[in-house]
C-alpha cells in the first residue's frame, strides 16, 4: 500500500510558510508583506492534483487571513480564483518550474493587493501614488516570496519522494543528450 505524501507535504509547507510569513515583518523601508503562503498555493495548483491544490488555496488562504486580520474568506476567494486562471494558463504555457513560480507569485501578490483592497476599505484614494507605490513594493514581495516558497514546495517534494528523478535511456540521462 503506497500513501500518498501530497497532503503532509503541503501541510508541512503550509505551517512554514505560515511561521515564516508571520515571523518575517514588514518594515518601513519594505513595507509589504512577504505572501510565502501565496507562493504555496501557487505551488499546489501548478504540481497538485485539482482536490490538493484547491485545500491547499483554502487553508493559505484562512492562514493568510487569520495573520493578516482580514475578513474570513477574502484571501481564499482570491486564492481558488487565480486557481482556476492558473489552471488555464497552464494548459497553454505555465509549468511548475522555478523561475516561473516566482514570476507568477510576483504577479499574483500584485493582483492579491489590489483584490485585498477592494475588500478592506481604508480610507485613501485607490488612484494615487501611495497605491501605485504599494503596488511595486508588492510585486518585489511577490518575488522574493515565490523564489522562497517555490524552492521550499520543490525541496519538500523531492525529500518526500512525490518527485522523480529523470529516468536513464540506455545509461544516458536525457539532459546529457541534449548537448
Amino acid at each position: 500500500m503506497r500513501l500518498d505524501m501530497n497532503l503532509p507535504v503541503a501541510l508541512f509547507t503550509l505551517f512554514v510558510a505560515a511561521l515564516l510569513q508571520d515571523l518575517i515583518p514588514a518594515t518601513p523601508a519594505f513595507p509589504a508583506k512577504i505572501g510565502l503562503l501565496t507562493a504555496v498555493a501557487l505551488h499546489a495548483a501548478l504540481t497538485k492534483p485539482m482536490t490538493v491544490a484547491l485545500t491547499v488555496a483554502l487553508w493559505a488562504g484562512g492562514l493568510t487571513d487569520a495573520l493578516g486580520g482580514l475578513p474570513l474568506v477574502c484571501t481564499s476567494a482570491f486564492l481558488w480564483l487565480v486557481y482556476g486562471a492558473v489552471r488555464l494558463l497552464q494548459r497553454v504555457f505555465l509549468e511548475g518550474t522555478l523561475v516561473q513560480g516566482t514570476l507568477l507569485t510576483a504577479c499574483a501578490a500584485v493582483l492579491q493587493t489590489v483584490w485585498t483592497r477592494l475588500w478592506v476599505d481604508t480610507g485613501e484614494a485607490f488612484f494615487a501614488w501611495h497605491t501605485l507605490e504599494r503596488l511595486g513594493y508588492s510585486a518585489l514581495a511577490g518575488l522574493v516570496a515565490g523564489l522562497a516558497g517555490f524552492a521550499l514546495c520543490g525541496l519538500a517534494d523531492r525529500l518526500s519522494g512525490n518527485v522523480k528523478p529523470a529516468k536513464e535511456s540506455h545509461g544516458i540521462l536525457w539532459a546529457e543528450t541534449d548537448r
